[in-house]
């Protein structure tokens, strides 16, 4: 790794331009370059989705109370709307089950052929005593 030049402290033998600001307003040790940033436990969107989908509801099926989550209720409307008739519906659930299947809750399952060997390769890079140049 490169050693960074010593900056000169003083005004006479610093250059003020492109790249070397003026000591006062450089960023001072141990203070962040970007004090508002990402807080700490931010959520993205499918992490929220996800949340939300999770979320248990108050539902009555045949008289009886009982909570479920927001992704049951939603599959189980799904379903009856397609029992009912709804062919865009049908072939909507279809496609959800035929794709949940041949996953196979596995993410390995859903690579190509490409990826595999890409994967590898790398994996065998990992393993080799050598330090690849990065």
């Amino acid at each position: 790794m490169k050693k960074r030049k010593s900056i000169p402290e003083t005004a006479d033998d610093y250059a003020i331009g492109y790249g070397h600001p003026p000591t006062a307003t450089r960023f001072q040790p141990g203070k962040s370059g970007n004090p508002r940033g990402r807080t700490k436990g931010a959520k993205n969107v499918a992490t929220m989705a996800n949340a939300a989908l999770d979320q248990k509801i108050p539902v009555t099926e045949k008289g009886v109370r009982r909570r479920m989550s927001v992704r049951e209720v939603a599959f189980r409307r799904l379903a009856e709307k397609a029992v009912s008739g709804d062919l865009k519906t049908l072939a909507f659930l279809l496609s959800l089950a035929t794709e949940a299947q041949s996953t196979g809750g596995s993410p390995d399952a859903t690579l190509s052929q490409q990826d595999a060997g890409i994967i590898k390769a790398y994996l065998a890079r990992l393993q080799s005593p050598e330090k690849p140049d990065l």
